[in-house]
């Protein structure tokens, strides 16, 4: 099977479920905490040449391989990710590309990085945690521990209003 569309409900779907299943209901979401409780192993690295995370499945386990940066934010990202891809399963579902093959499009490879990317941002930053608050931008981003840039566009995506007595910075 190969992915044709991006399966937004399912990968919100999945979001919330985990966050349900493991009582996480307040911010922020440890994902590294989150995948070693599923089962998953997590492990850092700082190759010079690999300057991305990725996720592979080796004899029936999970691993996520974590690029570290120097954005904390970021990182969390990366972990929320990788994990999307696992517990979405695009492993199971797909035959998706190998360390030593490339088995899908550039298309199909959109499709599965949004669908994880969904996934992630549904998980840092639930829609219905961040509408209980009414804070900064900058507030919210250090209450989820996210980036500037991924709390910025989720609070687009959701239309996120402060009262007209606040500013958002």
């Amino acid at each position: 099977m190969r992915p044709r569309t991006i399966r937004d409900d399912i990968a919100r779907a999945k979001a919330r479920y985990l966050l349900r299943e493991y009582n996480i209901s307040r911010p922020p979401v440890y994902p590294e905490d989150l995948a070693e409780r599923i089962g998953i192993q997590v492990r850092y690295h700082c190759v010079d040449d690999v300057g991305f995370s990725f996720s592979i499945k080796k004899n029936g386990e999970y691993f996520i391989f974590a690029d570290i940066s120097s954005n904390q934010g970021r990182d969390r990202w990366s972990v929320a990710h990788e994990l999307g891809h696992i517990v979405l399963g695009h492993y199971e579902l797909y035959h998706v590309d190998t360390i030593m093959c490339d088995r899908l499009t550039d298309r199909e490879r959109y499709i599965l990085d949004r669908e994880a990317d969904i996934f992630t941002e549904e998980l840092l930053m639930p829609a219905e945690w961040i509408m209980k608050y009414t804070l900064k931008e900058t507030e919210l981003r250090e209450l989820f521990k996210v980036s500037k840039e991924a709390m910025s566009i989720r609070l687009n995506k959701l239309n996120y209003q402060l009262p007209a007595s606040q500013a958002r910075s």
